[in-house]
């Protein structure tokens, strides 16, 4: 995909819960998709780098099961992300995280619940061809959404999921991966 192409699906992803809002007639979308209380900066930090680190824990598992059965095919998104030009890698660390947990923690999880949310999240990726990133994808949206059941806390969410695709992409840029 192409930079316009995913500047397209991004500002999507994002305008999509701010108009879903509009059409149920509910005004007060910082309340609805869970902005509205004064944040906590400090709380936020530590409860996203918990986070961070269940979903670090949770890729490690899926790793050794996919290995396991012989599915382990996350070469597919190390060439992607070698391939990716600056410009895109910073999409992905920067509005694709809000735009996602938006959508899917703030908007949708609560009007379907945390395991459809994963579904859905997880089958969004089958586009990279991997089956390891649709696993991998369906392992950190439950991590996502169970903190954000726990926490009501979609800016830990979003920072937690910039800090994972920055550490992927670090990872794989540096050779390590």
């Amino acid at each position: 995909m192409g930079l316009e192409s995913a500047l397209l699906v991004v500002s999507a992803t994002l305008a999509a819960p701010f108009l879903l809002l509009r059409f149920e007639g509910k005004r007060n979308w910082r309340k609805e998709l869970f902005l509205d209380k004064k944040t906590d900066w400090v709380l936020t930090g530590l409860r996203a780098l918990k986070l961070l680190g269940a979903i670090f824990l949770g890729m490690l598992l899926v790793g050794y099961c996919l290995e396991a059965l012989g599915f382990l095919d996350t070469h597919k998104i190390a060439d992607i992300i070698r391939g990716s030009g600056l410009p895109m890698l910073l999409l992905t660390i920067t509005l694709v995280p809000i735009a996602e947990e938006l959508l899917f923690r703030a908007y949708l999880q609560p009007r379907v619940g945390v395991l459809f949310t994963s579904l859905l999240f997880a089958g969004l990726h089958y586009g990279y061809g991997s089956v390891a990133e649709i696993v991998a994808a369906f392992t950190a949206s439950i991590l996502l959404g169970l903190e954000m059941r726990k926490n009501k806390d979609v800016r830990a969410c979003i920072l937690a999921h910039a800090m994972y695709n920055l550490s992927s992409i670090i990872l794989v840029t540096s050779g390590l991966a």
